[in-house]
């Protein structure tokens, strides 16, 4: 059997949690944006796919949402469970697998930070996605920005393929990841019917120019990642 989403987290999972809580790019960069797409998520039933060390989960109970989710790797869950201290229903679930514990139409947002280059049937999951959403719900997501790999894989920018390499270049953290043009995102994004209502590249958050000077300059220079805010179509 192939390794899985959780297995490849499961191996550095604390030292990932420890690294995603105050680092450049998840604290200052993807979280600020996600949780700017979002928008008002007071009393709102709030998904939380691939929830990892729950770090987003207990920021959008912090603004008033009720929170589910799920996570593939188990200690990613005990954390997250851990940080929101039992008051979002999180459990150890492979996105490869049909969400059958949550009702159609039961969900008002649906948040998936940086995971679906992960996921060999996107198609699949988004239409899963569309199917727990309500009908006036949204889904946001962020993902790596696909020039981003085309620069540092090389070759043609329009390749699809899966790839397997270190998540960082100070750690041994290896994941196997899709790249990916943005013409194929948008086209899955279409074929499981959603709709791009808001298209973001990310700017670093202000504070990220004392804390980590180097990050702040290439960021605000050339993206790392893209974001999403998508609704179904109606």
């Amino acid at each position: 059997m192939s390794e899985t989403i959780g297995d490849m987290y499961e191996r550095f999972a604390h030292e990932y949690a420890a690294h995603a809580e105050t680092s450049a790019y998840n604290a200052l960069y993807d979280r600020p944006a996600v949780l700017g797409l979002a928008g008002d998520v007071s009393g709102r039933t709030v998904f939380d796919a691939a929830c990892g060390p729950g770090l987003y989960a207990r920021e959008l109970l912090d603004r008033g949402a009720r929170v589910l989710g799920c996570d593939a790797s188990p200690t990613f869950v005990a954390m997250a469970r851990e940080r929101t201290a039992g008051l979002a229903d999180l459990r150890v679930h492979d996105l490869a697998d049909p969400l059958t514990w949550v009702e159609e139409g039961s969900v008002d947002l649906v948040v998936l930070a940086l995971a679906l280059h992960y996921i060999d049937d996107r198609t699949a999951l988004l239409r899963e996605f569309r199917r727990i959403l309500a009908p006036a719900g949204a889904l946001v997501l962020s993902t790596e920005h696909p020039t981003t790999a085309w620069l540092r894989l090389g070759g043609s920018y329009f390749t699809t393929e899966p790839v397997e390499e270190s998540l960082s270049d100070e750690h041994d953290w290896p994941i196997r990841a899709w790249r990916r043009p943005l013409t194929v995102t948008c086209a899955e994004f279409r074929e499981a019917g959603f709709l791009i209502e808001e298209l973001l590249e990310p700017r670093p958050a202000p504070e990220m120019a004392d804390r980590y000077p180097d990050d702040h300059t290439k960021l605000t220079e050339f993206p790392a990642f893209i974001a999403f805010r998508l609704i179904p179509v109606r």
